[in-house]
């Protein structure tokens, strides 16, 4: 991958350089503390001495910046160490040549051993803050371990760019084009400007920038016109949008792109930028989304010109009372006897006529709330179908113990999938429901609820990972982060309502292929979506067409504009379950979550009636995506045997790719390591950075990361050598 430019000091620190003296100036030696690397700045002429460390090298000789300025680097070292000075002195400061050593240490990890030590000696001319010019030699200590793990860092964003459905680019902040996706190519190959600028600008627009803050002569006016456009406009408002790292910009502009017939054509793009940093040259670059949105600006025009109509449905129940959601229904026709029912008795089934019910007791969930249907008691003989009943009611403890730890981050969802014969999804959910007081607060359909929760269900592959279990386990992550985790304090009860039904579909009809695969092989789901998010998109289209079946759509009492409201919220929920929008959200969560709560703002939100509804949809996001992941954190037992069944998923998908003699995807090959052999990895560049950000917002989840840290520890030793 191409860098761009580096500046001059940086670029010495990675390699040894021959090419003369590098003028280095005092007020950008901060810049040095990005760097995974020990840099000292030492002058031997005359009375050697100090003259500065950046902050990995003062945390590596356990010494303050003063400290380090007041030594004498040449005072009490051994024999070997001042032969390296003198050398150095010799050879770089007074030849002016740039030297590598190399030396072995010993490994300070526990591992023990050693490790190999590269410095590099670059003569420099420091220009220090009072203007005086000194001699130095820079000495950058680089260890090959390090070297290692940036390597296997970038040839993982790599792939991750590279297996992204999205046109995504990296630019330099002149506006040129470092590099690019095989998306951005397929989408944009044939379009010159893509080589070279963000926003398609032609040369009379490009004089803007770089004539900025230049003296133009007078006659030389008319040939350097600038054309003050739409582009250069957003161009010059990004740049003032990025002025942090992380931070990003959105825009719509008219983009002209040459298309197969070599017409070039005018169409709208959403470009979507983000500022990063080089992690070499800790110098920032701009990572570009490309989005046309030529026919969605259409409809947007439709859109704003049609008035919303608010209307309230007032249909009357068709069942007066709760027995559509008793767990024991849930559970299949004639399973179970109630808590505390009177010997004999038994439940009836949702299939029962809604004349025979009568009010009966029910089973209470913790608070006191009624949890289960009322009981039909009829009355029979003692024999072998009463010691049976005695037997399921046995079970149904062993379910209410499940339940009841649903509200621990300990939850094992394998049990809950035990006791309830293979249902647990539709269980989990119905508890839920209740337990947030949801049904009442909403007045919801609680009949048409149940059917909704079994249709989901049953709309789940058995795949080994992507399951009906799998989505209950993110179900229970989601309720703990409300109950447990600190979010509660931020958002009401229609979030959570949302956040709940969202994870109960984010992954409906899931068929166990990624997203990449569904858009290589221009599967239905693809096509529909446009290959943007197919799996996320369809699992959304699929589960609102069962709500509005008319025998699953729990919300119709709700208002129109309610029930709106709530659709877009479960969307942008699901959306941000695509792992392509990952960096996003975590970017998103560090630069308008953190700084707010860690600011004077932060202490304003006293209620989720004082939250903007955007940082609520940003939390519920993040709080589903850390769900999503939930078992990374779960007991060690519980996440080795989710590592597995995800490791089996993705060799299936191989076996398919092999099958039709597709490039086998990352991972996925079953003659080679699969996930259950990279796991460390994936917690480095992937899930550290948004569990480090989500608890830096919400310290109750510290928890999860102590949990994450020990499943970390465990695949770690598994790569130690034996």
């Amino acid at each position: 991958m191409h860098h761009g430019s580096m500046p001059s000091a940086f670029s010495s620190l990675l390699l040894p350089q021959q090419g003369g003296v590098r003028d280095v100036a005092e007020d950008d030696l901060p810049g040095l503390n990005v760097l995974a690397v020990t840099v000292q700045i030492v002058t031997y002429e005359g009375t050697p001495r100090n003259l500065y460390a950046n902050g990995r090298a003062l945390e590596a000789l356990g010494v303050s910046s003063e400290q380090f300025l007041a030594q004498v680097p040449t005072a009490g070292v051994s024999e070997n160490e001042t032969a390296k000075w003198k050398k150095r002195y010799q050879a770089v400061q007074l030849n002016k040549e740039t030297i590598l050593e190399r030396d072995d240490v010993e490994n300070p990890d526990a591992s023990g051993g050693k490790l190999t030590l590269e410095t590099v000696c670059n003569p420099v001319n420091l220009r220090q803050s009072n203007g005086e010019q000194v001699s130095a030699v820079m000495i950058t200590a680089w260890p090959v371990r390090i070297k290692a793990q940036l390597a296997a860092n970038t040839t993982y964003m790599t792939s991750l760019l590279e297996l992204s459905p999205y046109p995504l680019c990296f630019f330099t902040f002149d506006g040129h084009l470092i590099t690019c996706n095989p998306a951005a190519v397929a989408v944009f190959g044939k379009t010159i400007w893509l080589q070279s600028d963000i926003f398609g600008m032609e040369e009379r627009e490009r004089r803007g920038i770089q004539d900025a803050g230049a003296e133009v002569p007078a006659e030389a006016f008319n040939d350097r016109f600038v054309e003050r456009t739409e582009r250069l406009g957003a161009y010059e408002e990004m740049m003032d949008a990025l002025s942090e790292e992380g931070a990003t910009y959105e825009v719509d502009l008219p983009i002209k792109r040459l298309i197969d017939t070599g017409e070039m054509v005018v169409w709208y793009c959403r470009v979507w930028a983000q500022r990063h940093k080089d992690p070499f040259t800790g110098s920032p670059i701009i990572m570009i989304s490309h989005q046309d949105v030529t026919n969605l600006r259409k409809v947007e025009g439709e859109l704003g010109r049609m008035q919303m109509l608010e209307t309230t449905e007032k249909e009357l129940m068709k069942h007066d009372q709760d027995v559509a959601g008793s767990l024991l229904v849930l559970l299949g026709e004639e399973w179970g006897v109630a808590n505390n029912a009177p010997p004999g008795a038994v439940m009836g089934n949702i299939q029962d006529d809604s004349a025979a019910w009568a009010p009966g007791r029910m089973p209470m969930s913790q608070g006191g709330r009624a949890e289960a249907a009322p009981v039909v008691a009829t009355t029979r003989p003692a024999g072998p179908d009463v010691e049976e009943d005695a037997a399921k009611s046995n079970q149904l403890h062993g379910l209410r113990e499940c339940l009841d730890a649903a509200d621990s981050w300990k939850f094992n969802v394998f049990d809950l999938e035990s006791e309830t014969d293979g249902l647990p999804l539709q269980v989990l959910a119905w508890h839920l429901f209740v337990k947030h007081d949801l049904i009442k607060e909403f007045n919801l359909d609680h009949v048409k609820l149940v059917s909704f929760l079994r249709h989901i269900e049953s709309g789940h592959l058995e795949n080994p990972y992507h399951n009906s279990t799998h989505v209950a386990d993110v179900l229970q992550s989601f309720h703990w982060l409300v109950l447990q985790g600190g979010i509660r304090q931020y958002v009401g009860q229609f979030e959570v309502l949302a956040g709940i039904i969202a994870a109960i579909i984010h992954d409906f009809e899931h068929k166990g292929f990624n997203n990449d695969f569904l858009i290589k092989t221009q599967d239905e789901w693809a096509l529909d979506s446009n290959d943007r998010s197919p799996n996320e998109n369809h699992h959304l289209s699929a589960a609102f067409r069962i709500l509005r079946n008319p025998e699953c759509n729990f919300i119709h009492r709700m208002p129109a504009t309610q029930q709106a409201a709530l659709r877009k919220l479960i969307i942008d929920l699901v959306l941000a379950t695509d792992m392509a929008e990952h960096i996003a959200i975590v970017s998103k969560l560090k630069t308008d979550l953190q700084k707010r709560l860690e600011s004077q703002d932060g202490a304003e939100l006293t209620g989720p009636e004082t939250v903007p509804d955007a940082m609520k949809t940003l939390i519920l996001q993040g709080a589903i995506k850390v769900a999503d992941i939930g078992h990374l954190y779960a007991a060690q037992n519980v996440h080795i045997r989710w590592a597995e069944r995800l490791e089996e998923e993705m060799w299936l998908q191989g076996d398919v790719e092999k099958h039709r003699t597709m490039k086998i995807s990352f991972l996925m090959d079953r003659d080679k390591p699969g996930v259950t052999k990279s796991q460390p990895g994936f917690v480095d560049f992937v899930v550290r950075p948004l569990f480090e950000t989500w608890v830096a917002c919400f310290p109750k989840c510290k928890v999860l990361v102590n949990s994450l840290d020990a499943n970390y520890a465990y695949w770690k030793s598994k790569e130690a050598p034996q």
